[in-house]
């Protein structure tokens, strides 16, 4: 008599369902992926800028250090994955104010490490030949990529279902249910759905379905505004980060800002995003006109010690977390690890607490 599949369920669609999807899914697995929206990425995911970088941690600290592992693990996934070389792209640009902060910034990253290259007027302008306020000098780093996080996680979860996972899209948790401290089931607005294991990968939806079982995580919410602009012609060649602009733009001419958002901001989105319009004619010769296409907030998933969350919980056996930002860059990482200790319960050391 066959043995019995793992059945697991994994709520959200977004970075870290799919990345944990496509490392869970086999023929020794029954994955289900139970998505509230009508596609992928529906959420946070889809309002991400798509870096991929460490040059945002704090060098020497414990996010950091797994920033860098994460990232050194992105090149093995684009060579499982060889489509996501159609949608993504690598280097970035990074200079201050000053000459004198962006040797700084130079020096503090070298130091950590990090694969980084201080360059000049000349060289900033071969690389960028459409930026008209070209700096002194910047932080070039080849190593960072620049990602369409959409397509990504529909890259996952296509390879995921190729594996045999299911997905089940406009479909609502309503609450997660336990037998004897274990989790049994998962309700849906379509019925119930029998499980061994729960992964809780919903973002900002983790929080709330873990308070339901009396677990509160600690999550802080931290908002985040993407722009998203439509251009006929490329202009820009990597992702660029100045005093005034965080900007990229993708293979398909669009071009993505991204902005620290604060509730007591007195503009709307939209607004912000159509006065930016001014600052790229400023910054950059552009070939065509730029049209605002869509001005979103995403609320990020933090944490007080800037850790994710990830690994079983004590409260409830067969209950698994998986959040955190930033969820681009530690996801597939992530997720590969957390898959070992979910199928083979080995103990991964993944650089942060237990949930």
């Amino acid at each position: 008599m066959p043995l019995q599949k793992r059945r697991i369920v994994i709520i959200g669609a977004g970075i870290f369902g799919t990345a944990m999807a496509y490392h869970l899914a086999s023929p020794k697995t029954d994955v289900v992926v139970i998505e509230s929206g009508p596609k992928p990425a529906c959420g946070v995911t889809g309002r991400a800028f798509g870096w991929i970088n460490t040059v945002h941690g704090v060098p020497g600290s414990e996010s950091h250090a797994l920033w860098r592992k994460a990232v050194s693990d992105y090149p093995a996934l684009i060579q499982d994955l060889p489509e996501m070389s159609g949608f993504s792209r690598h280097g970035s640009l990074l200079w201050h104010a000053t000459t004198q902060e962006t040797e700084q910034l130079f020096a503090t990253r070298q130091d950590a490490g990090e694969a980084v290259e201080l360059v000049d007027r000349t060289t900033i302008s071969r690389l960028e030949p459409h930026l008209r306020n070209v700096p002194d000098a910047a932080v070039f780093s080849s190593d960072d990529i620049a990602i369409d996080p959409i397509r990504l996680v529909g890259t996952l979860l296509d390879a995921a279902q190729t594996r045999g996972a299911t997905v089940r899209f406009d479909e609502t948790v309503t609450s997660i249910e336990t037998t004897n401290g274990h989790v049994s089931a998962v309700r849906t607005s379509a019925g119930l759905i029998e499980t061994d294991c729960v992964i809780l990968a919903a973002g900002p939806g983790t929080d709330m379905l873990g308070k339901q079982l009396g677990i509160d995580i600690g999550m802080v919410l931290s908002p985040a505004l993407l722009l998203r602009y439509a251009c006929d012609s490329p202009f820009i060649r990597h992702i660029l980060d100045g005093p005034r602009v965080e900007v990229r733009q993708s293979l398909d001419n669009t071009v993505f800002i991204a902005m620290s958002w604060h509730a007591d901001m007195e503009e709307t989105p939209s607004i912000i995003g159509e006065s930016i319009l001014s600052v790229l004619a400023d910054e950059f010769d552009l070939p065509s006109p730029l049209s605002l296409i869509s001005a979103e907030i995403g609320h990020r998933p933090t944490f007080e010690d800037k850790l994710p969350r990830i690994g079983f919980v004590a409260e409830v056996k067969g209950l698994y977390l998986a959040t955190g930002h930033p969820g681009l860059i530690l996801a597939p990482y992530l997720a590969r690890l957390a898959a070992r200790e979910i199928l083979h319960g080995e103990t991964p050391e993944f650089g942060s607490p237990s949930p």
